[in-house]
């Protein structure tokens, strides 16, 4: 009890002190208050739950159909690993697919995989080797804390604030201050994180998977030339810009990605890692309480999110993602082998129509975007609660979710 009343007094005073006279956020307070902001909030936390399902993908056509996936800087990872890493880990965030500032849309995703891709070996095996050892360890604790009967998300919402830190050093962040100061690149790529909200999330998915089907024809021609081994190459790396393009077809899958009114949060007048928190509100409710969704063929479905994709309740979810997932892969597979590229992707039928979430049995959003204005739900703590209001305070917003949970 003791403690939960420092925070708040602690919470209190930075709400107090950061905001100055001109209503502006007070930048030397913010940076000495910050981690503690941080270690509240949290961030996303479906790295794990990215892996396992990029792993169960079939890979065709390809000369070891088990084998890791070999990239441009030789570095070997599986489907799932890329899937894991891309976006999150590995990135860069001054070019979001969605919102490309270059002359191409492609040439945006070409900057994301790349980060991975072709970045200096050494470095990067580096980083890749010390992230997949500490994503294995925390694979053997959630194990663990299955075989004691706690949930995922139970799991993952005790360990978010440490796993939050250890990403952060283990992406170059971190120092004697503070774990989270400065900043790594894991908290870098996630205030600018935009291409993994929906509607944004599906206009990066197509770019980089039509990307990836430029790349299988390539291997088509090299095999109808009769240079297997570098039409085996190709097709790999085909392969891997497709699970890159598939973190942002899964986070597309994900409720708490689908509509939280990413872009609109990032412009509320804060520093954009507040604004990340801010997101994170819905995010994480959205992602626990699930939203019913259908799609054009007539399927409906309760779709859930980050730390719950291996709930008892979300068995049929995981069932639809993965058969999206392995439809996106198999494109590439019939790229290779006919030579050319589909009009329409498959799996884009079988996604959310998410215009008529709103239309469903789902909870109110605790923010949406209406008239150009951001609105917030009046009550945090009943979802069921269908009054907006366009007078809120992001940061008393935060000072109020800290003390709810608590």
């Amino acid at each position: 009890m003791i403690k939960a009343i420092q925070r708040c007094l602690l919470m209190t005073s930075l709400l107090f002190f950061c905001v100055s006279t001109h209503g502006e956020v007070n930048q030397r307070f913010l940076e000495e208050n910050l981690e503690t902001l941080l270690k509240e909030g949290g961030f996303g936390f479906g790295n794990l739950e990215h892996r396992e399902l990029g792993d169960f993908i079939a890979l065709k056509g390809l000369q070891n159909p088990h084998t890791k996936l070999t990239l441009p800087n030789h570095l070997q990872l599986t489907y799932g690993e890329i899937v894991m890493l891309a976006g999150d880990l590995f990135g860069n965030p001054k070019y979001p697919v969605s919102s490309c500032p270059l002359s191409s849309p492609s040439d945006c995703f070409d900057a994301q995989f790349n980060a991975l891709a072709s970045s200096p070996i050494k470095e990067t095996a580096e980083q890749v080797n010390k992230l997949k050892i500490f994503f294995d360890e925390i694979d053997i604790q959630l194990q663990q804390a299955r075989k004691q009967g706690r949930s995922d998300w139970d799991f993952y919402r005790e360990n978010s604030s440490a796993m939050s830190k250890k990403l952060n050093r283990l992406t170059g962040g971190g120092s004697f201050i503070s774990d989270y100061i400065p900043f790594g690149q894991y908290i870098l790529l996630a205030q600018a994180n935009f291409d993994h909200f929906v509607p944004d999330s599906l206009v990066a998915y197509q770019v980089g998977h039509k990307r990836a089907l430029q790349t299988a024809l390539t291997a088509h021609q090299l095999f109808l030339d009769n240079k297997l081994q570098q039409a085996d190459e190709t097709l790999q790396l085909a392969y891997a810009q497709n699970a890159f393009a598939n973190h942002y077809l899964t986070d597309s899958l994900s409720a708490g990605h689908m509509r939280t009114p990413r872009r609109a949060i990032a412009n509320i007048c804060l520093p954009a890692v507040l604004n990340l928190l801010i997101a994170n509100l819905m995010h994480d409710e959205d992602s626990h309480q699930g939203l019913w969704v259908s799609n054009s063929e007539g399927t409906s479905w309760l779709a859930y999110g980050d730390g719950d994709l291996y709930s008892d309740n979300s068995a049929f979810h995981r069932e639809m993602i993965l058969k999206m997932m392995q439809l996106s892969a198999d494109d590439i597979y019939k790229a290779f082998q006919l030579g050319t590229i589909p009009n329409t992707f498959p799996e884009m039928a079988l996604m959310p129509l998410y215009q008529q979430i709103g239309e469903l049995n789902n909870t109110a959003p605790l923010f949406k975007l209406e008239n150009g204005k951001l609105w917030k739900r009046k009550s945090n703590d009943n979802p069921w609660d269908f009054n907006w209001t366009d007078v809120w305070s992001p940061l008393v917003t935060l000072l109020e979710f800290e003390i709810k949970n608590k």
